[in-house]
């Protein structure tokens, strides 16, 4: 079966709870005039016909309108758990295909999500390999993944990486990705993969793309 551009396909945006490098909420950061949260929504929302779904730390509600929000009830579990939450939840809502986010991308562009769960296809996971690093917190992936994530998460396992070793990978280099026309205009030097772990490097994101907080 071909996935390609499912026109249910969904987004994950995990948005966990304190950083120790950043010191505070990630997700509540400011960026322009809203929060971090809602910036990194509005563009995947601009870019899925699907569902949004939010991953939280519970008791730390997310309160974006139009979105399917749930709690990560298994903090510490690192990434795969946020998998694991995300995926289920879009799947539950009848996507089958989603593109996965973390909130620290405050670059993302919707050609980037629309060119990643494009070069899917027949794979069960679309997984961006860019400067030698893979990017599994800015992929595409098969909801029903979910399960087998969960499956993993009770043996024992933490890392995406134990997922991948599992499953169909398409690993998509930056040549791959710019080779979509859209993305190649909008993003030629892909700084949707642009990260900010610190205050400094948040700051710095905001001030490059003028976006300061209001």
């Amino acid at each position: 079966m071909s996935h390609e551009t499912s026109p249910g396909a969904a987004a994950v945006v995990l948005a966990g709870g304190r950083s120790r490098r950043m010191g505070t909420d990630k997700a509540l950061l400011r960026w322009g005039d809203t929060t971090l949260l809602e910036h990194v929504v509005g563009v995947v929302r601009g870019a899925v016909p699907g569902p949004v779904v939010v991953v939280g730390p519970a008791g730390a509600p997310r309160s974006v309108d139009g979105v399917v929000a749930v709690a990560d009830d298994a903090p510490g579990r690192g990434p795969l758990q946020g998998l694991a939450t995300g995926l289920r939840a879009a799947a539950a809502a009848g996507a089958p295909t989603a593109f996965v986010t973390s909130v620290d991308l405050p670059l993302l562009h919707p050609a980037y999500v629309t060119a990643v769960l494009a070069a899917l296809g027949d794979a069960e996971v679309a997984l961006p390999v860019v400067h030698d690093h893979r990017q599994p917190l800015a992929a595409a992936y098969v909801t029903a993944l979910g399960d087998r994530a969960a499956t993993l998460l009770e043996a024992g396992a933490r890392r995406p990486g134990d997922l991948f070793a599992a499953s169909v990978v398409r690993e998509l280099t930056a040549d791959d990705l710019l080779a979509d026309p859209a993305l190649r205009a909008a993003d030629p030097d892909l700084d949707a993969l642009r990260d900010a772990d610190t205050p400094e490097e948040y700051a710095a994101l905001a001030r490059w793309a003028g976006r300061p907080p209001s």
